[in-house]
């Protein structure tokens, strides 16, 4: 081999290796539009599985490519501090920072190098430290996926965007068919569970409804459920009459094809009796094809497990007001008298329908200020006055009197 042609390759593999600080020492000229690493597609599934799109998922795997071909073995060339899929520093993320790769290893009793504990690591730090994950989640296309992973999470000093870019959407070719079954959120009509808790009465239902775009392949029909998750078909304690089962809310009316949206309309039902335990509660779902797949299984498209939430404050529902139009309130059904002075019944019990006064004197008494009559049954005389106008008994009483006296006067007259 030549001098001249032996300082060419030198400097082409110089080239390549200074690209990344943190890159494998392999010739990745060939791969970079060809064929993926071998590690592409386990990572590529994992972050689609955890509800990411594919351009989104594909960003951060081409990432991966560049720093370490997505070998968790991986040490930085030349004895840098890089270590793992994502290059991340000693002295930093790798055994130092909170988290760290190491320490987040001992807590789930799993290898340091193995593949899946650092995926679930960079999904740790992801949605628990940031590290541009609402950045990433607002992308529209495999680019801006890859450069946002690159600028919030990787944090690189030479980066080589270019050769990020090209890895993801070599990955995203190979990986990136839509999958079958793909929900993505789109509106729901109850408060984010971000947000304070919203109130269910025991025993009332409030109305919800959930539009889901279809991101997958195949359209969805009346298998098509909303079900319960975390964990995975368990009762619901708000499954009520408006809802297919007590593990699943509602199912897709119709056909919704690839690209549409579908709704979900169920209620969030109060239980009643025993049931009625107040609390504060957070309820799960996902979408499920009936007897096929859940959305969130390996392979398909999400959302995942925890995604769809609700936080619900249950409250005691309020007490029964039946026949609060009887009685109550006392002074309404006094004694009759003067059609224009004012009754004096008894105080009525507010909590016991029908426990108002039942009149104050007899009807037919000029006194309204008779005894009330006995709670809860009907209305009655008070009793038998003798005040004022006369009473039944004591106008006989007196007609009785009056033939009397009227027969004293004849005997006399006679």
């Amino acid at each position: 081999m030549s001098l001249m042609k032996s300082l060419a390759i030198a400097l082409l593999a110089g080239t390549m290796m200074c690209a990344c600080v943190g890159g494998p020492p392999v010739d990745e000229s060939t791969e970079a539009l060809a064929t993926a690493f071998a590690n592409d597609k386990p990572a590529y599934d994992f972050f689609v599985g955890k509800g990411l799109t594919n351009f989104q998922a594909a960003g951060i795997v081409g990432n991966l490519d560049q720093e370490s071909g997505v070998n968790p073995g991986a040490v930085q060339f030349g004895g840098g501090p890089g270590r793992g899929i994502a290059q991340w520093s000693t002295g930093g993320r790798w055994d130092t920072s909170n988290p760290n790769v190491l320490a987040y290893a001992k807590q789930q009793g799993l290898s340091a190098t193995s593949l899946n504990l650092q995926l679930e690591f960079i999904w740790l730090e992801l949605t628990t430290v940031g590290y541009g994950y609402t950045q990433l989640k607002a992308t529209t296309n495999v680019t801006d996926a890859t450069v946002v992973f690159m600028d919030k999470y990787e944090i690189c000093g030479t980066c080589d965007q270019t050769q990020r870019v090209n890895y993801a959407k070599s990955v995203l070719n190979a990986y990136g068919a839509a999958p079958d079954w793909s929900a993505a959120f789109v509106s729901q009509t109850w408060p984010y569970a971000s947000q304070p808790a919203f109130q269910v009465k025991c025993g009332e239902s409030v109305t919800a409804k959930l539009v889901m775009k279809n991101t997958g392949a195949k359209a969805w029909d009346g298998n098509t459920k909303l079900g319960t998750t975390m964990q995975r078909d368990r009762k619901s304690i708000f499954a009520g009459s408006h809802w297919l089962a007590p593990n699943r809310a509602a199912a897709i009316s119709g056909t919704v094809a690839p690209g549409a949206n579908g709704t979900f309309s169920f209620a969030f039902d109060g239980p009643t009796g025993a049931e009625c335990k107040p609390g504060t509660y957070m309820e799960y779902f996902g979408v499920v094809q009936e007897g096929v797949a859940w959305f969130s299984d390996n392979g398909q498209g999400g959302p995942p497990d925890n995604q769809l939430e609700a936080l619900i404050d249950l409250v005691p529902g309020d007490p029964t007001t039946g026949g609060a139009d009887m009685g109550g309130g006392g002074g309404g059904a006094g004694g009759g008298g003067d059609p224009g002075a004012t009754a004096d019944g008894g105080a009525g019990d507010p909590n016991d329908p029908g426990s108002g006064s039942t009149g104050g004197g007899n009807p037919e008494s000029g006194d309204g200020n008779g005894t009330g009559g006995n709670a809860g049954t009907p209305a009655s005389h008070g009793g038998c006055s003798m005040t004022g106008a006369p009473t039944g008994d004591a106008f006989a009483i007196g007609f009785v009197f009056v033939l009397l006296l009227a027969r004293r006067r004849r005997d006399v007259a006679i």
